[in-house]
């Protein structure tokens, strides 16, 4: 469990493992609970008295130990109130800690990146000591970013949250994949698997791909055996080329549950199915499905979804998903869609999302954001231009938006 974990391991690296993550610098600091400013926006941080503090150099630590100012990360899960993340452990971080950010580019300027990720849209800024790495641009600067790409960010949270922006990584004109099959062969930085319907794929790897691999601490594609199922997920650049992002080993007799989510308690879901109740455990090396959510995890599971599970049986009872899929679109869910514009009324869009034609409903609390328009609202924006809306998910099935931002790209 986490605090069998915590005396010997920093709480970073627990986080990276199991359960919801978050980071950000503290603005206020409650009895029980932190309010952070993050790259994604403020956050209410939330602690009881079983959660687990790490301050070094502080003897038994505690909430009354952290100061406005503080950078902390903590993990744990996000409850069902917006913005507000329930911690099992905190670590308070040295002010030069460097963060991690990915997403896809909303919106360019000359020192701001906006970011959209699966908590929303997050704020990176740049300067003239960033470094760019972009895939096939030889020395790539902030003009070779383009709204639309895929990004990785690494630096260090200013005082409002956002990210000072160190490293800036993307891939130019690939467009996301899936990987499932059968190893044939491994050689260097490359792998060939052979899909069900019997097509060869070469599959490269580099520094950035992430494997997962059962019983196997920090796997690479040493790791790989020919004969191994494999699933995951990568990129498909221009030349057709697949590069991985992610590689899962799948355990050698997959099997499948299904059910309602009765209820959540940390990181395992209580599914209801026709055979009784199953505890289904996830950890960070669950692979998530959800209709609309572009980067989903556990925290975007909610009770009474009808969820699908691959993994294996631990017991009558107990199940270890490798894999969780959550199927429809559940009232008051939170989504982000992006697409081209198809119709525009007097209080609505229709967005063409890769999943289909979502209907956008908005009204006078949505938020307008139009590149190059002062106080922009519906009437601004036009059919066919490239736009993302996050809001939540109606009873009939469309999107009542809090936020619409045309991202440019025409």
């Amino acid at each position: 469990g986490i605090s069998a974990a915590l005396p010997d391991e920093p709480v970073a690296e627990v986080v990276a493992r199991r359960g919801a993550r978050v980071y950000g610098v503290i603005e206020s600091v409650g009895s029980e609970s932190l309010m952070l400013a993050t790259p994604v926006g403020p956050v209410a941080l939330i602690t009881d008295a079983n959660t687990i503090f790490r301050i070094p150099d502080v003897e038994d630590p505690g909430l009354d130990d952290l100061a406005v100012g503080d950078i902390v990360a903590a993990a744990g899960w996000w409850e069902q109130e917006e913005s507000t993340f329930h911690a099992f452990a905190v670590a308070r971080l040295a002010d030069d800690r460097v963060f991690p950010l990915a997403g896809k580019l909303a919106e360019i300027s000359r020192d701001t990146l906006i970011v959209e990720t699966g908590r929303g849209l997050a704020t990176a800024h740049v300067d003239d000591e960033t470094e760019y790495r972009i895939r096939g641009v030889e020395d790539p600067s902030l003009d070779d970013l383009e709204v639309e790409m895929r990004v990785s960010v690494k630096g260090t949270l200013n005082a409002d949250g956002s990210l000072q922006a160190q490293v800036v990584g993307a891939q130019a004109g690939p467009r996301q994949g899936r990987l499932l099959g059968e190893v044939l062969a491994v050689e260097g930085d490359t792998f060939t698997i052979r899909t069900a319907r019997g097509r060869q794929v070469t599959v490269l790897a580099d520094e950035t791909t992430e494997f997962r691999v059962p019983g196997v601490e920090n796997p690479s594609i040493a790791d790989l055996e020919v004969g191994d199922k494999v699933a995951g997920e990568g990129v498909i650049e221009e030349d057709g080329t697949a590069r991985a992002t992610l590689v899962v080993v799948l355990p050698e007799q997959v099997a499948r549950l299904s059910g309602d989510v009765a209820a959540i308690q940390g990181t395992t879901l209580m599914l209801e199915t026709t055979g009784g109740e199953v505890d289904v455990l996830t950890d960070a090396d669950t692979v998530f499905r959800v209709p609309g959510v572009e980067e989903p995890s556990l925290e975007d599971v909610e009770i009474g979804d009808k969820v699908g599970a691959a993994g294996t049986w631990e017991d009558e009872t107990t199940f270890h998903a490798i894999g969780v899929g959550v199927g429809g679109r559940r009232e008051g869910r939170w989504s982000v869609v992006r697409g081209r514009v198809i119709s525009v009324g007097t209080d609505s869009l229709v967005i063409g999302s890769q999943h289909g034609p979502v209907t956008v409903l908005v009204d006078g609390e949505t938020q307008f954001r139009v590149p190059g328009v002062d106080g922009p609202g519906l009437d601004d924006i036009e059919t066919g231009a490239l736009a993302g809306a996050r809001g939540t998910w109606s009873e009939d099935g469309a999107l009542q938006a809090t936020g619409v931002a045309v991202l440019g790209g025409q």
